[in-house]
């Protein structure tokens, strides 16, 4: 038992003197870094040729769903007064011109009776004209007291056609004096917001009642990084994913890329227009949306193939067989799995594109 205890504790054999060391894993040589035959390096290393293919530059940014200000129409009272009566409900869909709500306005009132007045007085100048002319041809009358009827008539016409402007200003037809203010819509859409009811008064000009909106094409407004301008261009295909619609993507171009960037969060605003005839997209709906720019040759080459040193990026470029000299490169987008080249290799070069940073 002793000797087997002696036995279990001995130390392995040494090894020779005469042995030959083993071969290291690299060797610097003139031309670079040599892998000999026998390191494990061998095993671990994949060298490839890279050569230049078609990417077409995509690009990722937050964005949100608007409707576009040319389709949506936002009615206020034309003048302070009570809501008569409603003729549209939220939700509503209405046409150019067709009636949305009557307003009784004391102003209207005033403007109905300017015009009433004016045509009064236009009459009455026309027939005090009328008079003067009379007198003069049987030389009764003074030629001073002709013009000055002539002057009255021109004067009482240029109030006319303002109380008439007023009118059409708000709608009003000469047929209309006498009946409350109709306010139509001006665009033919749908009613998306309603805050007010009959029997209110208004008497705030700017306050929104309604809004009317054709939402058959919406803008998607996106948010792009100051550093990626210069990837989006008017025309681009542009595909977005709604939370709403996960398993739906949604195509437009790009209809505008802003010129004004924000202080704040360093982005513009790029938009795109989506046709939306089921209106299954709402405005404020958040989205993802992906540009997609022009196709371009690009060398692409592994993630593992790229050894970051300090402030340097390089690859390991095989010179000759299992020899490699280390080459700093430009490193651009990344595109999946891979990374963009800009600039320190060429087409056809074989690099190392695995396990390189076990090279030193």
């Amino acid at each position: 038992m002793g000797s087997l205890a002696l036995g279990a504790c001995a130390e392995p054999p040494k090894a020779n003197k005469n042995d030959p060391p083993p071969p290291p894993n690299v060797q610097e040589v003139k031309l670079g870094l040599f892998v000999p035959e026998g390191s494990p390096l061998r095993q671990r290393l994949a060298v490839q040729t890279i050569t230049s293919e078609p990417l077409r530059s995509e690009l990722e940014a937050p964005a949100a769903v608007e409707a576009e200000p040319t389709r949506m129409a936002k009615i206020a009272p034309p003048l302070t007064g009570r809501v008569v009566k409603l003729f549209v409900n939220f939700g509503d869909a209405v046409k150019q011109g067709q009636r949305l709500f009557t307003l009784d306005s004391p102003d209207l009132v005033a403007a109905q009776s300017d015009y009433l007045k004016a045509k009064s007085a236009v009459a009455q100048a026309e027939r005090n004209l009328a008079r003067q002319k009379d007198l003069r041809d049987h030389a009764i009358g003074a030629e001073r007291d002709l013009e000055q009827a002539q002057t009255d008539r021109d004067t009482t016409e240029s109030e006319l056609d303002r109380t008439q402007t007023r009118l059409q200003l708000l709608r009003v037809g000469p047929g209309g004096v006498g009946g409350p203010l109709t306010v139509v819509s001006p665009i033919a859409g749908r009613v998306i917001d309603l805050s007010t009811a009959p029997g209110q008064y208004q008497n705030d000009p700017a306050a929104i009642l309604m809004i009317v909106a054709d939402l058959s094409v919406v803008w998607l407004t996106a948010n792009v990084q100051e550093k990626d301008i210069r990837r989006v261009h008017v025309g681009d295909d542009a595909n977005a994913a709604f939370e709403a619609y996960p398993d739906e993507k949604f195509t437009g171009k790009v209809l505008f890329v802003g010129d004004l960037l924000d202080p704040d969060t360093r982005t513009i605003k790029v938009r795109v227009a989506f046709d939306n005839p089921d209106f299954r997209l709402k405005p404020g709906m958040f989205a993802t949306v992906k540009f997609q720019g022009e196709t371009e040759q690009a060398l692409l080459v592994p993630a593992p193939a790229v050894v970051l040193g300090g402030e340097r990026s390089r690859v390991y470029v095989e010179v000759a067989p299992w020899t490699f000299q280390k080459r700093d490169v430009e490193v651009g987008d990344q595109v999946g799995q891979r990374l963009v080249i800009k600039s320190g290799i060429t087409s056809g070069t074989r690099i190392v594109t695995a396990n390189a940073v076990l090279l030193p």
